[in-house]
């Protein structure tokens, strides 16, 4: 795993705050090397977030007693995570991908999406991808068009003032051509233009994505893990 000390000292600041904020740790909980155990017993789940080499892991305190007794692999893998905790079930793990810069200029030309073009791509995926991809509800949307066809929408969500999260997905039947990361080179530009950090999350075994991601230039430097536990 990279450090976090790799990234611009704003950007270090910006994602430490955030995830901080998320998780309900303290902010330099996001330094050093160690893991920070959160009590809390208003979640019925465990999220485990791992930047650079620091991890919090945030849960009831009756997941945290079987959860100190575990190692870093167990803790970044949701799977791991919920058979050390019987009756709890994996939501699921993901690399966490970063970037301040700004991609290089698409080979295809990037427009404004609309709710057309929402309606279109969706109907050309499986649900499960277009749930994933969680395009549909952010607060902007770039499109890839032929025509007034959509092949590929991309958007992007503030989340935590500081940080964007990226979304794209393409139509079944276009991909592999560079629509959906001519989408996102939108989506990345204009969330860094206003000031933020362009957050990427890849789940575990989307080699896919995580291919999309380096290409477009995302620095992986995290891990998130969930694990939504057993009622008492």
């Amino acid at each position: 795993m990279r450090r976090l000390p790799d990234l611009p000292q704003r950007a270090r600041m910006q994602l430490r705050a955030a995830w901080a904020e998320a998780v309900g740790v303290p902010i330099n909980a996001f330094e050093g090397e160690g893991i920070t155990w959160v009590p809390r017993e208003d979640l019925a789940s465990v999220v485990v977030v791992e930047l650079g080499t620091a991890m919090a892991v945030a849960a009831p305190q009756r997941a945290l007693a079987v959860l100190e007794t575990q190692h870093r692999p167990t803790l970044r893998d949701a799977s791991a995570i919920a058979a050390a905790l019987p009756g709890s079930l994996p939501v699921g793990s993901a690399h966490l991908l970063f970037t301040g810069i700004r991609p290089a200029a698409p080979v295809h030309a990037v427009v404004p999406g609309d709710d057309r073009d929402l309606v279109k791509v969706r109907a050309a995926v499986v649900e499960d991808e277009w749930s994933e991809a969680g395009v549909e509800p952010m607060e902007r949307h770039w499109a890839v068009r032929d025509g007034r066809e959509p092949l590929a929408v991309a958007g992007y969500q503030r989340w935590h003032t500081t940080i964007a999260h990226i979304g794209v997905v393409a139509a079944t039947g276009h991909r592999g051509r560079g629509y959906a990361a001519a989408a996102a080179t939108g989506a990345v530009c204009a969330a860094i233009d206003a000031g933020l950090i362009a957050q990427w999350r890849s789940r575990v075994g989307n080699a896919a994505s995580l291919r999309l991601a380096d290409r477009l230039g995302f620095t992986r430097i995290g891990t998130q893990s969930a694990v939504s536990l057993a009622p008492r």
